[in-house]
Formats: C-alpha cells, sequence, structure tokens
C-alpha cells in the first residue's frame, strides 16, 4: 500500500471564525481538509451573590468548528502562520491550533498533502501533550469542569457512537449506553501523567465498555488559554495575561508551578502501541470495523466528518465520512494494514484513508485474561 509521512495540522476555532479559515485554504489551494462540528466547555459565574455561596461556576458551551489538514515537513509552518494571522488566534478565545507527525496509508497519499516553497519562521510552542479520551455521552461535563477550574486545559468535545465491547453482551448491552463523547485537551507535558489518571478515575475506564485514553505527541502548537466567559475588571483579562507571558518566555514552561493535580496517584497499566484513524465513505467504516474483530481488534467509536476538495468537480471523494480510531500493538501494523487492502478498504467502493501514529501510553480496561495472555 502507497503511503508516506505527513504533518496533521489541526484547527479549533469559533464557528463565526469558520470562514476566515476556509478563505485560507481557498487562498492557499490546500488539495483538501476535513472539517467536523464540535464544543468549548467554558466556565461562567453566577453573579447572583447568594447562589455562588452554594455552587460552583456554571458550565457554557461555544460552538467550535474542527479544521484538519495535511501538509509536508517544508510547509508546515507556512501554513500554520497564515492561519494564526488569519483566524487571530494569539487573542484567547480564538481557537488553538497544533500539528502532529502522522503516517497516511492511501493509494493517492502525496495527492492529500499540501506542499509550499516559501519558508517562514515558527510560530507556537512545544513542549505539548495531546490527550485522546472516549468516554461514555454525559461524562465529559464533570471531567471538563475540572479541568477548566485548575487551569490546565481547554477541552475540545465531538460525538460517536460506540461499538465493540458492547456488540458481544447481548442484552446485557443496554447497560453500556451507545452514544460517545470524544474528549481531545492540549496540556503541557509535565501535567499530561496526572491528567490521564484523573480523566481515568472520572471517566472509570477501568472498567468494560467504559472507554480508552492515550496520549500522543505534539509537534508543536498554540493553544486557547480562555476558560471563563466573565469579563475582565481589569485592563486585560487574566487569559490575555497568560498569552502574554506565554510569548514573552516564548514557552509555555512557566506554567507547570501552577498545575493543582495531585501527585501519588496510583500506579496504572499502561501501554504503548499505533493509533490508526480510519476514515472513509459514510456507511463503509462499521463493515471494516466488524470484519477487524476476526484479529482481535474491537472496541472502536464511530463519529462523522466531511472531507472537501475545494474544486468539487475534481474530487475523488465522497465528503460525507465515517471515522474511527483503532489502538493496535506496534507488531501488528503491517497485518492490519494488510487485512484492511484485502477487505477492499482502499478502494474507490469504500474510499478509505487509514492514518497511523505511535502512541506512547494509552489505557483502557484489561481483563485478568488478557494481562495474562
Amino acid at each position: 500500500m502507497n503511503h508516506c509521512p505527513a504533518i496533521r495540522l489541526t484547527v479549533v476555532v469559533h464557528k463565526d471564525l469558520a470562514d476566515e479559515v476556509q478563505k485560507v485554504f481557498t487562498n492557499l489551494r490546500v488539495p483538501y481538509f476535513s472539517h467536523e462540528l464540535g464544543r468549548y466547555p467554558i466556565l461562567k459565574r453566577n453573579h447572583i451573590f447568594l447562589l455562588n455561596l452554594y455552587s460552583s461556576a456554571q458550565l457554557y458551551n461555544l460552538p467550535v468548528v474542527i479544521f484538519q489538514v495535511l501538509t509536508d515537513k517544508k510547509s508546515e509552518d507556512f501554513l500554520f502562520n497564515q492561519i494564526i494571522e488569519a483566524a487571530d488566534l494569539t487573542v484567547p478565545g480564538h481557537g488553538s491550533i497544533y500539528t502532529e507527525e502522522i503516517s497516511i496509508f492511501c493509494p493517492i497519499a502525496e495527492n492529500l498533502i499540501y506542499k509550499n516553497p516559501i519558508k517562514t519562521k515558527p510560530l507556537g510552542f512545544t513542549g505539548l501533550t495531546g490527550i485522546f479520551c472516549i468516554i461514555q455521552r454525559g461524562a465529559a461535563d464533570t471531567m471538563s469542569h475540572y479541568i477548566l477550574e485548575n487551569g490546565v486545559a481547554v477541552p475540545t468535545i465531538t460525538y460517536g457512537v460506540g461499538r465493540g465491547l458492547r456488540d458481544r453482551l447481548g442484552l446485557l448491552r443496554i447497560t453500556i449506553p451507545k452514544e460517545k463523547e470524544i474528549v481531545k485537551l492540549i496540556v503541557h507535558s509535565s501535567d499530561a501523567e496526572h491528567a490521564l489518571d484523573f480523566i481515568i478515575e472520572a471517566g472509570k475506564l477501568d472498567l468494560p465498555g467504559k472507554g480508552f485514553i492515550f496520549e500522543y505527541p505534539i509537534k508543536r502548537g498554540l493553544i486557547n488559554t480562555k476558560i471563563s466567559l466573565d469579563g475582565p475588571k481589569q485592563a486585560a483579562s487574566m487569559e490575555q495575561v497568560i498569552s502574554a507571558l506565554d510569548h514573552l518566555y516564548g514557552n509555555i514552561d512557566w506554567r507547570r508551578q501552577f498545575t493543582n493535580f495531585r501527585k501519588g496517584a496510583r500506579k496504572r497499566s499502561y501501554f504503548e502501541g499505533v493509533n490508526i484513524h480510519l476514515n472513509a465513505k459514510e456507511g463503509s467504516v462499521e463493515k471494516v470495523l466488524m470484519k477487524l474483530s476476526k484479529l482481535g481488534i474491537s472496541g472502536a467509536t464511530i463519529s462523522q466528518d466531511r472531507l472537501i476538495k475545494l474544486d468539487e468537480e475534481n474530487s475523488l471523494y465522497n465528503p460525507a465520512r465515517d471515522s474511527a480510531n483503532l489502538l493496535i500493538p506496534k507488531r501488528m501494523l503491517n497485518e492490519v494494514i494488510s487485512e484492511l487492502e484485502t477487505l477492499d478498504f482502499f478502494t474507490k467502493e469504500t474510499e478509505g484513508i487509514a492514518y497511523t501514529m505511535e502512541i506512547p501510553r494509552a489505557f483502557s480496561y484489561q481483563s485478568k485474561l488478557g494481562r495474562k495472555n
């Protein structure tokens, strides 16, 4: 199968700024990009004094659009900077942007990648870690409230439908809701272990059918710092002060001392492996996942997005897409890719694309029998 390395650039912006990002893609003739809808949870204090005595900040949701585009390493900084400027992402509340190193498996992998010879000085910061988590519907708000109150990150939440263990439980599957929430957050790398541990406990991910979580390396990012809707009582808001200090120091290392995540949490049985992100024509991914189960691969959540080519008449892909993330041992990668070829995942009928990334630390429920094996 034809494959190549690439940079995946993710932009999360308030829906009112989505047109500005799309204009960048149009002007630069980006070959393909995907987008999906999501939400930013954000805090807002109750202004009725007596109510504040008995309750903490309320959680509100802001609608966001999540864009993903592929580029090569030489073009990464140029595209990164163009989007920051267009959406003014240095302003707290406008959104986040970050990049990851991935591999693309697809018959036309090279055609999906944006290339531009213009070189620019990179913006954004290093020292970041991404956390991807799938939990049961309704659990994300409690988790987000704690994360925001501690100023660790601003989560992005989308939705999906789970399959895997639930499908094998027969009538017992009614005890496990199929609706899932997909939570992504970018944290300082030194906070990653504590954030993982908290989310595992809050989401009860050590129980069967509750979901899974993994961390992944971020190459560079500029992250939204606005965690509250409350207006500033001074000339500048706290989020603006934080943003100014980030740029003054040239990194976000100074923020580490302020995390309130507790230390000394129980030791977890983390495992490493490869994340395979499957993306294919709507209605195709579930059939492929069912057939992959014979390799012992299960437990995936399917979500929807759109793959856009601005010149739609010449697009090789149907825009309506299904996506799913699988965690597998690294030794199984070639076997799984070969099996996907056998299942015609990469043909014109399915229009499949597989994105892979090595994962240093992941966690999900593991039965005692599975651990012995």
